[in-house]
């Protein structure tokens, strides 16, 4: 179908280019590149665009460079110069002015914050083992690199269904899709976050729900394969009802901040649901966090 025909479903169709954009923030995008990579005239390729994402294509790569930009400036000691390149800005001065048109103060400031942050959430929760949940000693793995099937849902993540259960259109379809096409799986799901939810309104938070495959599936539709690299992560063990699970995530990410042998990398966390919802009860779930880590400096 042309995107400058009429869509059922928008945002599906413009999807794949949402994931090369995210995956290649370093390099130069414009509304004429973009248009002629995709074979769309400008004029129609932006007004596709802005209605399916609800954004122009230039406020959407800003936005992801200044979210990405804002990470790596809670996570790392990377200076202020470094991250502006990494991000696709050509200079310091002009992250600086969209990163202070975005957040209201300079990275700078906004590091130092987010720092200060950190340090209280910890002195408070020192011992946290969760409220209305279960939440394990914090502990370091390594992940195996694996295939997976993968579906990217674009919306708040606190909206997210539950996998296999009344109402899933995205773990439950995968599996469905998997059958269809003799492709082999493990009902296990996966979900990959890409987006700091104190950051990112959540209309715009990208998720890709997932499940194990093997490694020559060929995907189709709004199935992609995803090559998880795996590699080494922090992580812990949270039982309890969903709507506990970030707990989860505040507490593997000060843990690993007040590690002394690893530092939080770059990368998305990822959470593995092992029970869901074990004889009909909304509180027995078992899953597992982890962000991805490095050695310290």
């Amino acid at each position: 179908m042309s995107i400058e025909e009429p869509s059922r479903d928008p945002m599906r169709e413009v999807t794949p280019l949402l994931i090369e954009v995210q995956s290649n923030l370093d390099q130069e995008f414009s509304l004429e590149s973009l248009a002629r990579q995709y074979g769309y005239s400008p004029y129609h390729f932006h007004r596709f665009f802005s209605r399916a994402v609800g954004e122009t294509p230039k406020q959407h790569v800003e936005r992801l460079r200044l979210e990405r930009g804002a990470y790596k400036l809670a996570i790392t000691d990377e200076t202020v110069l470094g991250i502006a390149l990494s991000v696709g800005f050509r200079n310091h001065e002009t992250f600086t002015r969209a990163f202070r048109r975005t957040f209201g103060c300079s990275p700078r400031d906004y590091r130092r914050a987010c720092k200060a942050a950190q340090d209280e959430w910890s002195q408070r929760k020192g011992g946290f083992r969760g409220e209305g949940c279960s939440l394990s000693e914090l502990r370091f793995v390594s992940l195996p690199a694996m295939t997976l099937l993968s579906i990217r849902h674009h919306g708040a993540y606190a909206e997210l269904p539950v996998p296999f259960q009344d109402g899933d259109t995205l773990w439950s379809d995968l599996i469905d899709w998997a059958r269809r096409n003799n492709a082999p799986c493990r009902p296990l799901a996966w979900l990959i976050c890409y987006d700091d939810p104190t950051v990112t309104p959540p209309a715009l938070q990208r998720v890709d729900a997932c499940v194990p495959a093997g490694g020559g599936v060929r995907p189709g539709g709004r199935v992609r394969r995803l090559d998880f690299a795996g590699g080494f992560y922090g992580g812990i063990e949270h039982a309890g009802p969903l709507s506990t699970i970030e707990q989860a995530y505040w507490t593997v990410a000060d843990g690993i901040r007040r590690s002394r042998r690893y530092a939080l990398a770059e990368g998305p966390p990822v959470q593995i649901y092992r029970t869901i919802h074990a004889g009909g009860d909304p509180a027995a779930n078992v899953s597992e966090v982890y962000f991805p880590v490095r050695a310290a400096r």
